[in-house]
This record gives C-alpha cells, sequence and structure tokens, in this order.
C-alpha cells in the first residue's frame, strides 16, 4: 500500500498531479482521501476528452454536498491537448476548498502550463520496464511487426485511449534508454535527433485524428 500521509501534507495544495500507474494508484489514492472528505469525485479514462470534461466541470460549479473540502480523482492512461485546455482553468483556479487530483503515467506528457500549475507527487515503482532496451535493439522489420502486434491489440477502436497510450508508453521506455546515451555524450547529434523524434512524435499521439500506427512505424525507421 501507498503511504500517502508521508506524500501530501496537512493543508493541501490546490491541484496535484500524481504521477504513478494510474488504475492502481488512482484507488489507493481514493481509499486515502476519503476520510478527508464526503464529497468526492472518482473517474477512470483510458482516454480523456472535451466531452467527459465538460462533465467535470459541471461537478465543479455545483455547490457541494458538504461544508468540508472537495475533491477530484481524475485516473488517466492518455488525454489529448483539447482535454487539457478545458482541464487547465478549473486545475489553476478551482472552487473554494476543492482540491484536483491527476492522475497519469507520465507527467511529461502533459502541457507545461498544467505542470508548472501543480504539484507533482511522483509514485515510485519497484521494476523498470526493459520495453525501450527491447525494442531498439530489434531489426527494423521486428520493429514494425511489434507495432504491428500493439495496433492488433487495439484493432477494435482505431483511436482508442488504450492504443495511445499503450503507445505513448513505448516512446517513453525508448526515451529512458536513449537519454542514458545523451548523459554520456551530450554532443551525440544522433541522440539528440532521436529524442527530438520521440518527443514530437508523443506530441502528435496527442492530436486527435492521428495515426498511432504511422508514428510508431516513423519511430522504428528512424532511430
Amino acid at each position: 500500500m501507498i503511504n500517502f500521509e508521508t506524500l501530501f501534507p496537512e493543508n493541501l495544495y490546490h491541484s496535484y498531479v500524481v504521477e504513478g500507474e494510474p488504475d492502481i494508484v488512482a484507488s489507493q489514492l481514493h481509499d486515502y482521501l476519503s476520510k478527508q472528505s464526503s464529497d468526492i469525485l472518482f473517474q477512470k479514462y483510458d482516454s480523456l476528452n472535451i466531452a467527459d470534461c465538460s462533465y467535470i466541470k459541471e461537478w465543479h460549479n455545483t455547490k457541494g454536498n458538504t461544508s468540508g473540502k472537495r475533491m477530484c480523482i481524475l485516473s488517466v492512461k492518455f488525454i489529448n491537448r483539447e482535454a487539457e485546455q478545458a482541464l487547465l482553468k478549473m486545475i489553476e483556479e478551482p472552487a473554494l476548498d476543492t482540491h484536483f487530483f491527476l492522475v497519469v503515467p507520465n507527467r511529461n506528457n502533459l502541457l507545461d502550463t498544467i505542470r508548472s500549475r501543480t504539484h507533482t507527487i511522483r509514485i515510485s515503482q519497484d521494476s523498470v520496464s526493459k520495453l525501450g532496451q527491447e525494442f531498439l535493439a530489434l531489426q527494423i522489420k521486428d520493429r514494425l511487426e511489434m507495432v504491428a502486434k500493439l495496433m492488433e491489440a487495439h484493432k477494435d477502436d482505431e483511436d482508442s485511449g488504450g492504443r495511445r497510450y499503450e503507445a505513448t508508453n513505448l516512446l517513453n521506455a525508448i526515451e529512458k534508454v536513449i537519454y542514458e546515451k545523451l548523459k554520456n555524450n551530450k554532443n551525440d547529434e544522433s541522440v539528440q535527433f532521436a529524442l527530438g523524434e520521440i518527443e514530437k512524435g508523443r506530441t502528435y499521439l496527442s492530436t486527435p485524428g492521428a495515426s498511432v500506427k504511422m508514428i510508431l512505424e516513423h519511430i522504428a525507421l528512424v532511430i
């Protein structure tokens, strides 16, 4: 179990980004915050979109059912830019005694404006995925096959949050491996190029309608 008492102060900041595995962390965070408030909006999303934000905004603008603190916990595996912009105003200026907790796999995928207006809590993981090393060790044809398998796993929804979530995880894993190389040789132009392509890929993944398959295939070919 996560010991949230050591991670959060007694007087909560208005908004937090909690970095960790959304399904696990958000549920335990809900259990912890339930001891402090009975007025909690707890939502889980594979992909948070603009329509979901309308529901969150409606809750935010509605008077609470108690006179105490109100909590909004959003467990989000993937969020597009439109949804982030919609959340931004609530997150940076929540109503009185209202606190937001955005639980995501990686804070670096969020807009700079959201990161700058929230406090970050990182939940450490016991093991580090070897996905990035495995991908980079493959020949190009095998990388493309790996991408094809990821697409097949989400074939029922071409633009699913699950597909974009898995794709983002892959890019993050690759980036971590390449970044370690950059620390050892900051003048390596090929490493800098690779990191730039990964960053562009993440940005495209956050764009509604962008082809996940094409983005990952591009990375497989140029990295």
